[in-house]
């Protein structure tokens, strides 16, 4: 069984701010996205060699996987990346981060877009950096395009050129030579997938703030 992982957002209250760190935006930001195992981003397209957010700190004490704005960013705690590694090694780049309190928001982040002020935070209960983003560094094309299916048509045949959650019924991955990594990306996802090995560890570990969705 593979899955697809989300953050589980149950500590949210209901119409309260489901996001739990927001970034603090940089020039060309909208152009960073972590996803391409090709790009050195920070070196490439100018993103800071920290990336900085406000969040709640209280909120995610504890949690192990976080939910950013903007979206689409794989923020997790450092904690989460030992258990990942310890399951079987796989190629990747570790993104720096630091969270600020939302107490001093008003004073780390001003104007339009929320740009970084030059207010030095030296108070360690006023941040966090136990979190990384994660960029994976490599591509395994394993989608078996005939066997996968799109509303009971092949992949290859159905029109689409990437599936999110649950549009594949059934998604059927073909075992590389030496067998998956922990994580990995597939080109014709939206999503990164995760053997059913990496989510006993990160159970087995007590991680919190990790939402499992099995792919059929």
């Amino acid at each position: 069984m593979m899955y697809a992982l989300s953050t589980d957002v149950s500590h949210a209250k209901e119409n309260a701010d489901i996001y739990d760190a927001k970034l603090i935006e940089f020039e060309g930001f909208e152009d960073v996205t972590f996803h391409d195992p090709g790009i050195d981003y920070q070196r490439q397209r100018g993103a800071p060699g920290v990336i900085e957010f406000v969040g709640n700190l209280e909120s995610i004490a504890g949690r192990d996987h976080l939910l950013p704005a903007p979206l689409g960013w794989l923020l997790i705690s450092r904690r989460m990346v030992h258990v990942l590694e310890a399951v079987r090694p796989f190629r990747h780049r570790l993104i720096p981060t630091v969270i600020y309190s939302e107490r001093i928001g008003h004073l780390v982040r001003k104007g339009y877009p929320r740009k970084r002020t030059w207010y030095s935070v030296t108070d360690p209960a006023m941040k966090n950096e136990d979190f990384v983003i994660l960029q994976l560094l490599e591509q395994t094309d394993c989608l078996d395009r005939e066997r996968t299916l799109v509303k009971g048509v092949p992949f290859h045949q159905c029109g689409e050129e990437l599936l999110g959650y649950d549009d594949a019924e059934p998604l059927v991955l073909r075992p590389p030579p030496g067998g998956f990594p922990p994580v990995f990306s597939v080109p014709e996802l939206v999503f990164y997938c995760y053997t059913g090995e990496a989510r006993q560890a990160c159970e087995q570990a007590g991680l919190k703030g990790l939402w499992w969705h099995p792919q059929p």
